[in-house]
């Protein structure tokens, strides 16, 4: 009896563990396939080649093939015995297994190991001017926006605006993106041939019966207050209710509490005894 129990169990077990196995080997096996699939290629979002620009390329033991060589203007190099190679629009590494390519199907190698370094950065750049500490081309080795850009030139000089010109190569015109909202304009990608300038720092102009009269640097939102606090304030015969604003070569109403504009001229009168 307790024999006939024993194997009733052990098929009931077996049953229930038939499905959880099967279940088991095609995990199994979906795993191995996953395993065996090959990875998909990373897209190279680098510098694309052109014109002008110099390569160095390195072949693994074929010293005699390995040469530095500028792009040609139709976009390609010349190299010993496959000839020419077109160049423009691929970053080195696409460069690289191009070249691998065409020894490997010409028969001239097997599987050959290539290097491609982009030597001298000429086709594809970025014109950084003005007001930064570190003015110039820079490659488009990778994907930069107007803040990137700006930020790898320095920033702005403490004598530059709070503002940088982007003009486009494309032709489309000059845009002015101020740096206290880099969020809104900063990301704007930049394409080769753009140019980003940094003007001088806008001034607000306060004279008269102040302390320390002269010009100084516009910040957007200052008011002629926050400007008047900048030169020490009002001497003792200085009146803040007889103020003066020249803008644009015209004399306008204005208070103290009113916003700045570029180039105002604040002038404080004396008091009237």
């Amino acid at each position: 009896m307790k024999t006939e129990t024993l194997l009733t169990s052990l098929s009931i077990f077996l049953a229930s563990a038939g499905p959880m196995a099967a279940s088991a080997q095609t995990a199994g096996a979906a795993a191995t396939a996953t395993a065996a699939a090959p990875a998909q290629p990373i897209a190279d979002a680098g510098y694309q080649l052109g014109p002008d620009d110099e390569v160095k390329i390195a072949i693994f033991g074929q010293p005699d093939l390995s040469t530095t060589t500028r792009i040609k203007e139709d976009g390609t190099i010349t190299l010993a015995l496959i000839g020419p190679v077109s160049a423009r629009g691929k970053t080195s590494s696409q460069l690289a297994q191009a070249i691998s390519s065409s020894y490997a199907s010409g028969g001239f190698l097997t599987n050959p190991s290539v290097n491609v370094e982009v030597s001298n950065y000429v086709s594809r750049f970025v014109t950084v001017l003005g007001n930064v500490p570190q003015a110039g081309n820079y490659p488009l080795d990778r994907g930069y926006t107007v803040a990137s850009m700006l930020a790898k030139a320095g920033g702005s000089t403490k004598d530059g605006a709070n503002a940088v010109i982007l003009t486009p190569a494309d032709g489309s015109g000059p845009v002015r993106i101020s740096l206290a909202d880099m969020a809104v304009g900063g990301s704007r990608q930049l394409k080769a041939g753009d140019i980003l300038f940094v003007p001088p720092a806008e001034k607000v102009y306060v004279y008269g019966q102040v302390q320390q009269p002269g010009a100084f640097s516009f910040v957007p939102g200052q008011s002629f207050r926050q400007a008047l606090a900048l030169a020490g304030g009002p001497t003792l015969a200085g009146s803040t209710k007889r103020i003066k604003v020249r803008r644009g070569g015209k004399e306008i109403q204005a208070n103290l509490d009113d916003p700045v504009q570029p180039e105002d001229v604040l002038i404080i009168r004396e008091k009237l005894f």
